[in-house]
């Protein structure tokens, strides 16, 4: 065996004189560009095993013109819907031979727009991206020539393609629910520019009832103890609560615990999102679950295909669980 001087990294050539072959032919082997005879690809592997050769991704990508690798930039990384959603990502990208990085832009647009680029220049296949965006936003993102759609976006834009979840039905659903055991002062927490806001407040609108207090608070676990805390002080109001999101419930419970308000006694909790903590809070939360497997199975479809679904199927149902905290046995 010949000895690789140094530290130096092994490289092709070095394959392909062990294996006593050319490069083509360790390339062939590696690739499958052409066939190899079984006993000469064996003598290569073996090559690529005893002298720990690992191919340049960089420059086969420059090559082949895919990586074989998408990027996923998310708001927030520590929120277990995203967390969630990323797996399935994964799993289905990983079934198609690409491998997946998520990338945490904290809520930042600027931020966001700097790992696209970021991306682009290591020739990643293509980037999911979440949050809210506007046109300019489309002129950014494909002034860096990579390809890129929208993960759980919820709201149209031209030139941008993207699967997303009907917000405003998940949430018409889950305060029809509670309105359906009886309550009639029903508060929402959350974003009021979210489409979530516009549901609860059209199904008390239908049903003849006033909107409960609102508590505006940002999609963290911070936000929603303010929330929470906020809520308690006001219980002598409200008899219900629709929580935008399951992270924003579990602090939700935890504020109206620590205030000794029972709940559903007290006051009843539906969410949204149906992320795993959601059945493991006590009391379990009636959540209104994402379809997050066939969101990821689309997104990254549209990503790798850059087909737009029909318009009709653009915005997936989510499904309403009913657990304990609503007042469900």
């Amino acid at each position: 065996m010949t000895a690789i001087p140094g530290n130096r990294k092994v490289t092709r050539k070095d394959v392909a004189r062990y294996a006593g072959v050319s490069d083509a032919v360790v390339s062939y082997t590696l690739n499958g560009g052409a066939p190899v005879a079984p006993a000469t690809a064996e003598r290569v592997r073996e090559a690529v095993r005893l002298l720990g050769y690992t191919p340049n991704a960089s420059a086969r990508a420059l090559k082949l013109g895919s990586s074989h690798m998408i990027g996923v930039i998310v708001p927030d990384s520590t929120n277990p819907f995203w967390a969630e959603l990323c797996r399935w990502v994964e799993t289905v990208a990983r079934s198609k031979g690409f491998a997946v990085l998520v990338l945490n832009a904290n809520d930042s647009k600027a931020i966001r727009l700097e790992y696209l680029q970021t991306l682009a220049s290591r020739q990643v296949d293509g980037v999911l991206l979440t949050g809210e965006i506007d046109a300019l936003d489309v002129d950014r993102f494909n002034a860096t020539g990579v390809r890129w759609a929208m993960l759980n976006q919820s709201t149209t834009i031209d030139g941008a393609l993207g699967v997303g979840v009907d917000l405003a039905a998940g949430a018409r659903d889950a305060t029809a629910h509670l309105i359906w055991h009886g309550y009639t002062r029903i508060a929402f927490i959350g974003e009021m520019a979210d489409a979530r806001y516009g549901g609860w407040l059209s199904t008390l609108t239908e049903a003849g009832l006033a909107p409960g207090p609102l508590f505006d608070a940002k999609f963290t676990r911070e936000g929603g103890y303010a929330a929470g805390q906020a809520l308690a002080a006001s219980h002598d109001s409200v008899d219900a609560v629709f929580v935008s999101s399951d992270m924003l419930a579990s602090a939700v419970l935890r504020a109206l615990h620590e205030a000794d308000l029972a709940v559903p006694g007290e006051i009843a909790i539906a969410s949204f999102d149906g992320s795993p903590e959601s059945e493991y809070s006590w009391p379990a939360l009636t959540t209104v679950r994402q379809p997050v497997q066939d969101l990821a199975a689309k997104a990254v479809a549209q990503l790798l295909h850059r087909e737009q679904p029909p318009e009709d199927e653009q915005l997936l149902a989510g499904t309403l669980i009913v657990r304990q905290s609503c007042g469900c046995p």
